[in-house]
Parts: C-alpha cells; sequence; structure tokens
C-alpha cells in the first residue's frame, strides 16, 4: 500500500507540475504554434504524444488543458464547499420549518438528473454573462453549472454534523456566554468538522475534472482554440479509427489524474485525516 501511495503522490506532483509550473518552460507564450509540415504526426522523439490535425504538438496542448481543467476542478471544490458548508450550517442550526424546507429543496435538486441540471445552467449563465472573452465565460459558465449541481450532499453531511456538534457542552458555553451563530459555526463547530469536509472537498475535485471534460466533450464548455482536456478527446473521437494517439494520450493523462485523486483520498480516509 506504502508502495501505491509513494508512485501514486509521485505521479500526481510530476502532472500538477506539468499543468503549472511546465505549462510556462515548455510552451510558448503565444500558444502552441501550428506546424503544416508535421500534420497528424505519431508519437516520436521530436513530438512524445505526436501532433493533431493542424501540426500542434499534443502533449503542449495535454500540459495546456490540463491547467483549465485542474483550475476548474478547484475553483468548483472551493465554490461546492462554501455554499454547501453555508447552507447545510443553517439547516442544522435552526432545525425546526426552515430545516424542514430546507432539506425538502436539497431532495429536490437532488432528484434531477445531475448532467441535465450541469447543462441547463452552464447554458443559461453562459447566455446572461456579460463578459466579451469567450474563454472566461465558458470557464465562469462551468464552474456555477458544475458547483450548483454538487453542493447537496455536503450540505446534508455539514447539516448532520452541526446537528450532533451543537448539542456538544463547549458549544452551549459559548453560546451562554453571547457568542453570535457565524461566530461558533465558524470558531467552534467547522474546528470539529473540519477533517470528514476535507475529505469531502477533495472527493469532488476529479468529479469536477470528469464534468469538464464531458461538457467540453459534447460541446457545452471551453471551445477551440481554446483548449481542456474535453476538448483534446473531443477532437481525438473523431480521427480515433485512423489516429488513436489524438484521443489516447489525452484520456490516458485523464484517467491518471483522477485515479491518482482518488488513491491519495483513500489513503487520507484510511489515516483519518
Amino acid at each position: 500500500m506504502k508502495k501505491i501511495f509513494v508512485v501514486t503522490a509521485s505521479l500526481f506532483l510530476i502532472l500538477l507540475f506539468a499543468a503549472t509550473l511546465g505549462s510556462f518552460a515548455y510552451v510558448p507564450s503565444e500558444g502552441v504554434p501550428q506546424d503544416v509540415n508535421s500534420i497528424l504526426a505519431a508519437p516520436s522523439h521530436q513530438h512524445i504524444f505526436g501532433t493533431d490535425t493542424l501540426g500542434r504538438d499534443l502533449l503542449a496542448r495535454v500540459i495546456v488543458g490540463g491547467r483549465v481543467s485542474l483550475l476548474i476542478g478547484l475553483v468548483c471544490s472551493f465554490l461546492t464547499f462554501s455554499f454547501g458548508f453555508v447552507y447545510g450550517g443553517i439547516a442544522g442550526w435552526f432545525e425546526g420549518i426552515a430545516d424542514k424546507v430546507m432539506m425538502r429543496f436539497c431532495d429536490i435538486l437532488m432528484s434531477v438528473p445531475t448532467f441535465i441540471l450541469v447543462s441547463v445552467i452552464c447554458f443559461t449563465t453562459q447566455l446572461l454573462i456579460p463578459i466579451e472573452n469567450p474563454h472566461v465565460v465558458a470557464i465562469l459558465g462551468l464552474c456555477i453549472g458544475i458547483s450548483a449541481t454538487h453542493w447537496m450532499s455536503l450540505a446534508r453531511v455539514t447539516r448532520g454534523m452541526v446537528l450532533e456538534i451543537k448539542r456538544k457542552p463547549f458549544v452551549e458555553a459559548a453560546i451562554a456566554l453571547g457568542g453570535t451563530r457565524a461566530h461558533i459555526l465558524i470558531r467552534h463547530i467547522l474546528p470539529n468538522m473540519i477533517s470528514t469536509l476535507l475529505v469531502l472537498i477533495a472527493l469532488q475535485i476529479p468529479t469536477n475534472i470528469l464534468y469538464e471534460s464531458f461538457m467540453s466533450f459534447i460541446g457545452l464548455g471551453v471551445h477551440p482554440p481554446y483548449t481542456s482536456w474535453g476538448i483534446l478527446v473531443r477532437e481525438g473521437w473523431k480521427t480515433l479509427s485512423s489516429f488513436p494517439h489524438l484521443i489516447l494520450f489525452p484520456s490516458l493523462i485523464l484517467f491518471l489524474t483522477v485515479w491518482s485523486f482518488h488513491i491519495l483520498l483513500d489513503h487520507m480516509r484510511d489515516r483519518k485525516v
């Protein structure tokens, strides 16, 4: 188990470094250049992952796409935590009618197929956001759409833990001393929930990356000439039978990233981080 963890952690750090700092060293500032003399070249020492239909280096595009996919995964996890914790904390603190209404609303949202909800929210927000840059609009739409459909489970967990912790003697003492609800939630209840919430938040990251890839694959996410792992898989799908390397390498990197996340999270849960 330790060997698997070491290998997975090393792989994850390499992927993270390549998608962040490595992209500035490997990819030119003006973007991945086109080369008409190297269109659809097979993997070689010059182009490790080969080239695409415009002669662009596929490894460079995978690195650039990783910045977008990882950014969306992290931002969506932060937004999911923020809204889920506040929503679940309010429901658990007040209980009674407010709790019932808020949880029934949460149940209604959870009953709607996630794919449909994400698609509708992404499409709607991209139409409503008053920004001219289509790349920024696509990323904001994905972040809002994915976050708006993944906070419910975290809110339910938060609500249950707040109901349990608020009856502890130290919380009752804080209430007796005149502490405000926001102060008690943040300073007394949240520290006793943070280990569980961190695991739940981390679990959202690979899910968010997969959702971004899928939404870009069906055309509701990032659009060319910008790139993400979903865009690369979408482009590779069109030439699967003739040039399989175009879908093989982006799919492999996506799989390794999600797999390494899950292995690291399993290790965290085993150690009860």
